[in-house]
């Protein structure tokens, strides 16, 4: 069960960084009782945490209407709202029922948790097991970000502030048939960038995975989306 904030205090409690003790994000659900998608989020919320790891972020929520001036000063809205906070700092909202936007904030958590445990770059492997253990775990990661959603697009810079012209083209063509996705971008993460060219054998960027598999990049999605049959089975924008 998520914890349940009842006032400003608790509220800002929950979300100030703990001197010399954690550092793991916050996420905050302003919600309401009577909102059925409210709930659905309650539960992805505590499956996330649950996969990615107690440590990786905290969740709570918040009655909207049971405290309106936190829910103004915070700028909500509409319910669901979940606001993802890092250090006491708005990191990040999404508003809506959106679990590919969630749980793209889970896996960014994720690695930034990773990071502040001192993990960083891996020191040198020192025998054959161990350099297959290194590997079997990159894997595993690298796995787990492809199946983050139906259709994954790792890529150069974030949908809105792409940093290649690769990257740019593909995301609007992906927006213009309002095909719903998921994106990783490689630019944070040199691991991720050069273990997936090798897990996939696909030596650029951007790539694109559908339910798992490897589609390819720019070239072969732009040809493939003139095939109908091809577009119909995309994951689509509700």
């Amino acid at each position: 069960m998520l914890k349940v904030i009842d006032n400003k205090q608790q509220f800002e409690a929950f979300i100030s960084p703990i001197e010399g003790g954690s550092k793991s994000a916050k996420f905050v659900h302003f919600c309401a009782p009577w909102t059925a998608s409210c709930a659905q989020l309650d539960d992805l919320l505590l499956e996330l945490q649950k996969e990615h790891g107690q440590n990786t972020f905290e969740v709570a929520k918040v009655d909207a209407e049971s405290l309106p001036e936190l829910s103004m000063e915070q700028k909500v809205s509409a319910v669901p709202t979940v606001i993802i906070f890092k250090n006491g700092n708005v990191a990040g909202r999404v508003e809506g029922f959106h679990p590919a936007e969630l749980k793209d904030w889970a896996v960014k958590c994720s690695f930034d948790a990773i990071s502040q445990n001192g993990s960083g770059p891996l020191p040198p492997v020192e025998s054959d097991a161990s350099s297959e253990a290194v590997c079997e775990d990159l894997n595993s990661r690298l796995k787990r970000l492809i199946n983050s959603a139906r259709l994954t697009l790792f890529m150069k810079g974030s949908p809105d502030a792409p940093r290649c012209g690769f990257s740019r083209q593909i995301v609007e063509l992906l927006r213009d048939r309002n095909v719903d996705f998921w994106t990783f971008d490689i630019l944070e993460d040199e691991q991720v960038r050069q273990g997936l060219k090798d897990y996939s054998d696909w030596p650029t960027y951007p790539q694109v995975y559908l339910d798992g598999e490897l589609l390819g990049g720019l070239d072969v999605i732009r040809e493939e989306l003139g095939e109908q049959t091809f577009v119909d089975k995309l994951p689509k924008k509700q």
